[in-house]
């Protein structure tokens, strides 16, 4: 989510500096695009860009049409179709075989500074949200282009004007639709009001438990995701060297028991186990195996691991075997920490986005959809 962070911290900075930007949201996709529904950048008075919707091809050309935004103070959607032979008219040669339109709307100081709370609200959530965009408002009471409502678990929370709130009130009613939608989007219309979905994931939350040199690189490929990170270490926080792991909190935990008690444990928190201490990190295991945590991972071979649910059966506690990813890691071959350090956080984040870590070339749906890899 480093990309999505990236948009909410320029939001607010522009909000804070008193600067007028211009938002470009990716609302709808058909066919085939570099990124989703969703994507987004910011483009300043002065021209310079924060943020890609597209691998580099549309930015330019977005910049031009964000200045005649900036200028005449309303907001635009622009159309990209590139699903014909003859896409060079565009002068872009994109190649992308699909249609995008992009919503630019001008922020001023107060409104980014809206944009940027409701953007960071969705982030800061226990579970996906689906985030409400109107991109056409016309008629009687209509709401204003540009304006936001984040749905999250039945609770609406929005910006911008919503008119008469006829609108906004039967937002709700999409909400399972569109998070069934996930990353393709949806666009609902009803007379003359267009209103656009998308799903925003929370943060990604990491908990490490053990703080040996081989967590190093695991934290620094984790924190470049822009996850949440935790490094657990049974010592006193001063003997963890909390300098080590920039961007991370270092927090102790002297007894495993208490793991919940000290760092959240939630269905989007992925948790890995390698204090390299036998004993410790069985006790790690029993204590995830109880919470919500979606992935728990756990370094070693794979004797080292059925050992250690042979134990925790003898003692009665089960572990669910579909969190549990032991020895941790897809297989990519390496060698070293940081070719396991990838292993580990690509399996997690394949783990968090519902993915099995397959080849995207056997695929058997777009990129963004959600239908699983071949058998």
């Amino acid at each position: 989510m480093t990309a999505f962070r990236t948009i909410v911290d320029t939001l607010g900075t522009a909000a804070t500096a008193g600067e007028t930007v211009v938002l470009a949201t990716v609302v709808r996709v058909v066919g085939s695009s570099y990124g989703g529904v969703g994507s987004r950048m910011v483009a300043r008075v002065d021209g310079s860009t924060v943020g890609l919707v597209s691998g580099g091809c549309l930015e330019s050309d977005l910049a031009l049409h964000a200045r005649r935004v900036h200028e005449s103070g309303r907001a635009e959607v622009v159309s990209y179709d590139t699903r014909a032979d003859d896409d060079a008219v565009w002068g872009l040669g994109l190649g992308c075989n699909g249609l995008i339109d992009v919503l630019l709307e001008p922020l001023a100081p107060a409104r980014a500074a809206e944009v940027s709370a409701l953007l960071a609200l969705a982030l800061a959530a226990e579970r996906p949200s689906a985030l409400a965009t109107v991109v056409k408002g016309e008629g009687a009471g209509a709401p204003a282009v540009g304006a936001h409502a984040l749905l999250a678990g039945g609770v609406t929370h929005s910006t911008g004007e919503w008119g008469d709130g006829a609108v906004r009130a039967a937002l709700p009613s999409h909400e399972d639709a569109a998070l069934a939608a996930g990353r393709r989007g949806m666009v609902v219309t009803s007379g003359g009001v267009e209103v656009a979905f998308e799903i925003v994931q929370p943060t990604v939350k990491l908990v490490v438990c053990g703080s040996g040199p081989d967590v190093v690189p695991v934290v620094r490929l984790a924190t470049e995701l822009g996850w949440d990170v935790t490094v657990v270490d049974h010592r006193p926080v001063e003997h963890a060297r909390s300098e080590r792991f920039p961007g991370a909190r270092v927090v102790q935990c002297a007894d495993p028991a208490l793991l919940a008690d000290v760092v959240p444990l939630g269905a989007r928190t992925a948790a890995v186990v390698m204090s390299h201490h036998f004993a410790r990190d069985t006790e790690y295991v029993r204590a995830l195996s109880v919470t919500a945590a979606g992935y728990v991972g756990v370094l070693g071979p794979s004797a080292r691991t059925e050992r250690m649910l042979a134990e925790l059966a003898a003692r009665g506690a089960t572990v669910a075997g579909d969190r549990l990813f032991g020895p941790v890691g897809l297989d990519l071959g390496g060698d070293g920490p940081e070719a396991i350090a990838l292993a580990i956080v690509a399996e997690a984040a394949a783990s968090m986005h519902g993915r099995a870590g397959g080849h995207l070339r056997d695929r058997v749906a777009t990129l963004h959809g959600g239908v699983p890899t071949r058998a």
